[in-house]
């Protein structure tokens, strides 16, 4: 396995795109407005499992599922937070191999392992402490089931960090309108992503045996078209805090709940 790379995701947060640790050559960003928000992300999820651990909501760490695990580093950091066996699970074979190629490994009492696996076929015979999926529901052809068996691999008093993409947030209603504006037709993954309002990602899991602990997101806003500037770190570490307060983070491009099997 690669070496720590919890410590680039610690406080302070920082957003310079001369910091990223092998990030680039794993995810070869686009653009640095996509390596941004892909930051932001994970200092979320990063502070989000911290706090949960700090405060007792987490207690178990013997198994963890990272559903949608694309190119692995969100399986790595939650075994770095204390995960004795973390599957990364993805249905894209070619993500899965640079997963593999980068983190999978075998440690005395740690392991990371990495398996192509649709979602909505998952294993429900083993159970799991932690269930990780951050943009998957959206993207799958039977999202009932896919949300059922999230609830089936849940051991007792474990807990899901569950993302999903906001339409009533600022970044897709300027997404909504430059389309508009332009007469351009949404493709498929456009109208997944604007299928979810915040309170419907709630819904979705208000049954038991879930039990909603917290809500927060990220990416208030877009500054892509100011990182020539000085400040641009300043305003993405701005737009990061300000995401996660209320009633801010109901505006968040991306939406996280966080569930207690009780």
């Amino acid at each position: 396995m690669k070496n720590n790379m919890l410590e680039e995701f610690i406080k302070p947060v920082n957003f310079n795109t001369d910091k990223s640790n092998g990030l680039k050559e794993i995810y070869n960003y686009k653009s640095i407005e996509l390596e941004h928000m892909h930051k932001m992300r994970i200092y979320l999820f990063v502070e989000l499992v911290r706090d949960l651990i700090k405060t007792g909501v987490i207690t178990k760490f013997d198994s963890a599922i990272d559903i949608g695990c694309n190119r692995g580093l969100y399986s790595k950091l939650i075994s770095e937070l204390g995960y004795k066996n973390v599957l990364g699970i993805d249905i894209e074979e070619s993500l899965i191999n640079v997963a593999k190629q980068n983190f999978e490994g075998i440690e005395v009492g740690k392991s990371i392992k990495f398996e192509v696996v649709n979602a909505e076929n998952i294993d429900l015979s083993t159970k799991y402490d932690f269930i990780l999926c951050t943009e998957v529901i959206e993207h799958t052809q039977n999202q009932a089931k896919t949300i059922e068996n999230l609830k089936s691999i849940l051991n007792k008093g474990g807990i899901a960090i569950i993302t999903l993409p906001n339409v009533i947030s600022f970044p897709y209603i300027l997404t909504w309108i430059s389309y508009k504006l332009h007469g351009r037709k949404f493709d498929q993954e456009m109208i997944d992503h604007l299928s979810y309002p915040y309170y419907k990602t709630i819904n979705l899991f208000k049954n038991k045996p879930y039990k909603l602990i917290k809500t927060t997101g990220t990416n208030l806003f877009y500054w892509h078209f100011l990182h020539k500037f000085p400040g641009f770190n300043s305003l993405n570490v701005l737009n990061f805090k300000l995401g996660k307060l209320w009633p801010f983070k109901f505006f968040n491009q991306y939406f996280y709940i966080v569930l207690k099997n009780d």
